[in-house]
Parts: structure tokens; sequence; C-alpha cells
């Protein structure tokens, strides 16, 4: 009835009381009801032996998530985002960083919502309004300016190791700036066999050879003939293959049109969605064209070749692609000043979020944590 491994017979076994536990398993689901066994109700997590408050979570998850929340598995979701925020802010801490009682004073007296418009100074009033509609205790606004005030320091901190070279601001600007299109041809490997039919057939006759000239590999003359014949095909097609191949590399290597080497492959043309240098390149009804996409020849190819001409043939087991561009405006301004700054922003903040991304994936996979998955 049960797997002797399972955990219902091993708990069974050890007692008589064991069935009780067990029917209380069975009844509230074992990994949320061990996981909260023994532990703090106003916890929601422990974190490196932090205690991580239930309502510091609730508010959190509300606030940022409103509707989404609610399935068990966004429920915990939003719980290992707000735990990653934890590990930030113990990482800064660790670090030396800290934020006094003054700056965090400072902030809320600068808060524009709070400030009485006759005076310009913190309202006791606005405070106590805003306090109650966010429910909110005085301590509560306290805390959670100091861990935002903590953050913005040590994200900055991050910043700071970010250097973003003018040669990678114009790389970007020419790239968004730029618009290519090109025409492939795909010749897939079925195709390619039904195309050359005739030149693969084999002869009786060369299976008698084959065999003749093999005998140690034949261990029954007559359910072998077939396997030999297959193996005869596919040493034909695969010598067809690499005479296309050669023909059509000669074909790009010296300048020829797609047109010409078009005419050797014998593919099916498509034309492409309009991409720019770096997005993935997508046909005509804007599904991603993968055996282009993961080529290393496409990628050193598509820049280099004129309008017309037609690259090297890019090969796999699945079939043959050639391409040329028909579109291809490429940008080679110098990067307007206006522009400049804008860019290297978005730039030294992707790379802030990769910095970030790496050192959060670390904290995560050293640090001890222990969640209280009943999360309402």
């Amino acid at each position: 009835m049960f797997d002797s491994k399972s955990p219902i017979v091993k708990i069974v076994s050890y007692a008589v009381t064991g069935f009780f536990v067990l029917i209380i398993v069975i009844s509230f689901g074992m990994p949320d009801f061990i996981s909260r066994m023994g532990l703090d109700q106003t916890a929601i997590a422990y974190v490196n032996g932090e205690k991580v408050d239930r309502l510091d979570y609730l508010r959190y998850r509300d606030s940022r998530f409103g509707d989404m929340r609610g399935e068990k598995k966004m429920d915990a979701m939003i719980l290992s985002y707000f735990i990653n925020d934890v590990l930030l802010l113990q990482d800064a801490r660790k670090a030396g960083f800290s934020v006094s009682d003054e700056a965090v004073k400072d902030y809320i007296l600068n808060i524009p919502g709070l400030k009485d418009p006759a005076t310009g100074t913190l309202s006791a009033e606005r405070l106590d309004i805003f306090l109650e509609r966010v429910n909110f205790s005085f301590n509560d606004l306290q805390k959670t300016i100091r861990k935002d005030l903590l953050r913005d320091r040590y994200i900055q901190f991050l910043r700071m190791g970010v250097a973003v070279p003018s040669s990678e601001v114009g790389a970007e600007y020419r790239a968004a700036n730029s618009r290519i299109q090109i025409k492939y041809s795909y010749l897939g490997a079925m195709d390619m066999q039904r195309m050359f039919t005739a030149e693969t057939a084999v002869t009786d006759a060369e299976i008698t050879a084959e065999m003749e000239k093999n005998r140690k590999e034949v261990k029954d003359p007559t359910t072998d003939r077939d396997r030999i014949r297959k193996k005869l095909e596919s040493a034909k097609l695969a010598q067809i293959k690499k005479d296309v191949i050669d023909r059509v590399n000669a074909i790009a290597l010296r300048g020829g049109s797609f047109d010409e080497a078009q005419a050797v492959l014998r593919g099916n043309v498509t034309l492409s969605k309009v991409f720019r240098p770096g997005e993935r390149l997508t046909d005509d009804k804007g599904q991603p064209v993968t055996g282009l996409n993961n080529s290393k020849i496409f990628l050193e190819d598509f820049m280099e070749i004129g309008e017309n001409k037609s690259s090297r043939i890019i090969s796999s087991d699945s079939g043959m692609y050639i391409f040329t561009p028909v579109v291809k405006d490429i940008k080679k301004d110098d990067v307007p000043e206006k522009e400049r700054a804008a860019i290297a922003g978005r730039i030294e903040q992707e790379s802030v979020r990769m910095i970030t991304g790496n050192l959060m994936q670390k904290l995560y996979e050293g640090a001890k944590i222990v969640k209280n998955l009943k999360t309402d």
C-alpha cells in the first residue's frame, strides 16, 4: 500500500502515537506543518539568526504587490524577495555601513508631504494623519526609513565601482540607432534528403561490394543488407552536403551574390523582421530563427558582408542556412552630448543590477534561512 521508504511508513513504525501525527500530517500538509513547529508565529522567517517580523513582511507584500498576493506560490516568491532585502541589509551592516538617528530625523523633517505649507516645517498633524493612514507607529516609520537609507547608501557604494567606458556608450548608441534586415535561405535535412533521392540511391551491386569489403561487419547476410543500404545512402548524402557547403563557401569568399549561392543551396527563402544589433533575429512571422541566432558565423558575418552578397553557409544536423543583408543602416556618428549621459546612466544601472544580483545569489547560497510558510 505504501512504499517502505516513504515518510508515512517511517512515522508509523516509531510508535502507536505516531498514527495521530500521521493523521495531522495528511490533514494539514507535511512541509508547512513541520516548518512551523516551534517557531515564533510573529516571525515570518529567521535569516542568519535574525528574526524577520511577520508584520514587516505583510506591509512589504501588501504595499508592493497588492492584488498579486494570495496564491501560495506567489506568496512564497514575495517572501523570497523580502528575504533578499534582509540579506542585503545584513551585508551592508557587516561591511560597516550604518544610519544615525540624526540622519533618520533629518529625512523625516524634510519629507515634503509632511511639511506645513505656511511654515515649511514638519507638521505634527500631517504626520499623525499619515501614520494613521499607513497603520504605522512613529517607531515603525523610523525603522523603515533607516532601512531605506541603509539600502540606498550600500547600493551607492556598489555603484562607485562601476566605470562606463566611452567606447561602450558609443557601441550602445550605434546599436540602438541601427537597423538591419536580412533575407535568408534554409534547406532542412529532410528536404535535402528528398531533393537528392536519386543521387543517394544505392544499388544491390554496391551493397554486395560493401559486404564483401567488410565481411567482419556482416552477421546476417539477409538483414544486414538493409542496414548497409542506409549506411551507404547516408555516406552519399554526407558527401553531397559537403560539396554544397564547399561550393557555397567558395562563392561567399569571392564576394558572390546571394542569388548565386541560393542556386546551389536551393532552400526556402524568407525575409526577416527588421532588428537592431544585439537583438534576436526573427522570421517574417516573428518567430526566433534559432539556427542563425546561435551561430558564430552569423554573428561574425552579418556586420561584414555587403547587401545582396552571400554569407558563408551555416550548417547543423537540422539543416543549412545562407543569408544576406537587404537593409543595413548602421549608425556610425559620434554620440550626441545630450544623449551620452542618459546612455551611460542606463549602462551603469544595468551593471549595478548585475553586481547586486551576483551578490544576492552569493549571500542567499551562504545564508541560513528558516521560513515560517504560513504567510497570512
